[in-house]
């Protein structure tokens, strides 16, 4: 049986091109694979916690808690226990991992533009469109 149609195709090849890009940069700054999706949300959401953070990036609490135990062996985050209720553990992201943060995503934006750019404003539009709208969509079945 064959697929009905190849968006799947495309989006997995799509995917395969852009962790090959990221494996090099991440591998650059000594990074594990993963490593930087935690990090990203660390930075983004300040003082997010693990049960927030398993939510935003779609994993499992032990999952997070692994990652977040290697991230602050290496230097890259503080964990806080909330001052309200001490079963809440807040993630700070240390200087280092700031500085590393920005030197990737100016790479990761440097690459997007080269991409985006052979795309017109309404086809970029559109496909950031469909791809939150397939996401969404996913999130509803799961």
């Amino acid at each position: 049986m064959l697929l009905q149609s190849s968006i799947f195709r495309e989006i997995d090849n799509l995917s395969r091109h852009i962790n090959v890009i990221y494996e090099k940069i991440f591998k650059k700054y000594g990074l594990q694979r993963g490593q930087f999706v935690f990090i990203t949300r660390i930075v983004e959401n300040k003082n997010i916690n693990l049960k927030q953070l398993a939510q935003n990036v779609r994993v499992d609490k032990t999952t997070v808690t692994k990652a977040i135990q290697k991230l602050e062996d290496s230097g890259y985050i503080v964990k806080k226990i909330d001052h309200i209720d001490n079963r809440i553990i807040h993630l700070l992201p240390t200087e280092k991992c700031i500085s590393i943060y920005n030197c990737i995503i100016q790479e990761k934006n440097q690459i997007l533009s080269s991409v985006i750019n052979k795309f017109t404003p309404q086809e970029f539009e559109f496909y950031i469109n469909m791809t939150i709208n397939m996401n969404s969509y996913l999130d509803k079945i799961q």
